[in-house]
């Protein structure tokens, strides 16, 4: 069974460190957690993660700026995305609590682990 790279990209150093805990207690999960989002492109060049999360307000490159950079690169522009974000509420009309805007997956920050989780499995699923 091949071990996932999943790439956590917000500001939050306490937030990420939780999520990465979780996740890789979860599963075969590997997450790398950036915290300052000018460091986001050289760590998804490095890590190769099968999927990014990104959070969309952050000081300095805001999540639109750094998926942008990720859809730029070469090798990185299929990787599937998914914004986390505290900006939307886990919506009641999806079965996985997610939003789409702009052709992206937002979910919230305040969703349970379990709803967070389903989706990234949903989006791995449709990357692969």
């Amino acid at each position: 069974m091949r071990t996932t790279r999943l790439l956590i990209v917000d500001d939050e150093p306490d937030f990420t460190a939780l999520l990465k805990e979780n996740l890789e207690e979860s599963g075969n999960f590997l997450v790398r957690q950036v915290n300052d989002s000018s460091l986001a492109l050289k760590a998804a060049k490095e890590f190769r993660p099968h999927l990014c999360i990104v959070d969309v307000v952050m000081p300095g490159m805001d999540g639109g700026d750094v998926v942008a950079q990720i859809r730029e690169e070469p090798g990185l522009s299929k990787v599937p995305v998914m914004m986390l974000t505290a900006l939307v509420e886990e919506n009641p009309n999806s079965k996985d609590g997610e939003t789409q805007t702009g052709g992206l997956p937002f979910v919230s920050k305040t969703s349970g682990f379990d709803t967070i989780l389903a989706c990234i499995e949903k989006h791995l699923e449709e990357g692969a």
